[in-house]
């Protein structure tokens, strides 16, 4: 362990060899704006790099456990490592450069405990993926409590084993580019409450789920440009038949919607759907996705 903290290097190496499990959705549906896993993981090697690794950090061969004793400790994570981080700190940052995580068998590769924070790198590229025989309808990228994403880089979480995200309550911020892939059985995105306050300037990506956004109550956004693509449902909330008793609405504030291969922009309570400032685009079906996507973005939302 003295070596491991004078070099802050965790080598994890893996004689697996990688292979998608695809419980809900056919890969030939798929649209491809996530890059072939496969592929992107070839460039992150075998180690992981992880500061500060002191013993607030407990290791083993397939799990990183996080216990900082103050809070809003953060943690910064690059390369490769296959197994689980678990965050048990409130206000934790994990922060992601250049970093591909995942989980192969079928649990989230990141879950917290409690209030958590991922923050991408600008110009870093970062993955956390979960995928495997033995799922359960969780999520990649999970928090039992509230989850802060954001950062100026690239982030792809991709939940092969039914949701992208899973937390209470979910915030994005920052000017970086989020792809969020759950399953058509899941979400790209599940949670409580759905928050994004003014003036964020970030792409979020929702991509190949059953819902792109699912919250319980409220969907609330006054920023920022969220692109649906080939989802069943863009935004969703339950209703007060599904729950009664609670607040069910999803109220659009600013940002702007771009729907691609949607089937339904949303559902929600009678009257609990308000555009009171958000630019709704619909942009037609291509055959090729990915060699438009650059062109589309730059025709409906203006970056």
């Amino acid at each position: 362990m003295e070596k491991l903290k004078k070099l802050l290097v965790l080598g994890i190496f893996s004689g697996i060899t990688m292979a998608f499990f695809t419980s809900c959705i056919a890969a030939s549906s798929e649209k491809k704006i996530i890059p072939d896993i496969n592929e992107a993981r070839k460039k992150y090697g075998d180690q992981l790099i992880l500061s500060p690794l002191d013993d607030s950090v407990k290791i083993s061969k397939n799990q990183i456990v996080l216990s900082p004793v103050e809070e809003g400790v953060t943690y910064t994570f690059s390369g490769y490592f296959d197994g689980q981080i678990v965050n048990t700190t409130k206000n934790t940052v994990i922060k992601l450069k250049d970093a591909f995580i995942e989980n192969k068998m079928g649990k989230p590769a990141i879950s917290s405990e409690t209030k958590v924070e991922v923050a991408v790198s600008k110009e870093s590229e970062n993955y956390i993926i979960s995928r495997g025989r033995n799922y359960s309808r969780s999520a990649a990228l999970r928090s039992k409590r509230g989850l802060v994403i954001g950062g100026g880089g690239k982030l792809y979480v991709k939940g092969k084993i039914c949701h992208g995200v899973e937390a209470e309550d979910v915030k994005l911020k920052g000017s970086g580019h989020f792809y969020f892939a759950g399953t058509k059985k899941g979400s790209a995105v599940n949670c409580e409450t759905f928050l994004v306050d003014e003036e964020k300037t970030f792409n979020a990506y929702f991509v190949n789920s059953k819902n792109g956004i699912k919250a319980d109550r409220t969907i609330s956004i006054s920023s920022g440009n969220f692109h649906f693509i080939n989802d069943t449902t863009g935004l969703k909330t339950d209703t007060s038949q599904e729950k009664p008793g609670k607040a069910h609405a999803i109220i659009l504030n600013g940002g702007k919607i771009l729907s691609y291969s949607l089937n339904t922009l949303y559902k929600t309570d009678e009257k609990g759907f308000i555009n009171a400032g958000a630019e709704i685009l619909s942009v037609d079906d291509r055959n090729d996705f990915a060699e438009n996507l650059e062109k589309l973005e730059k025709e409906a939302v203006n970056e």
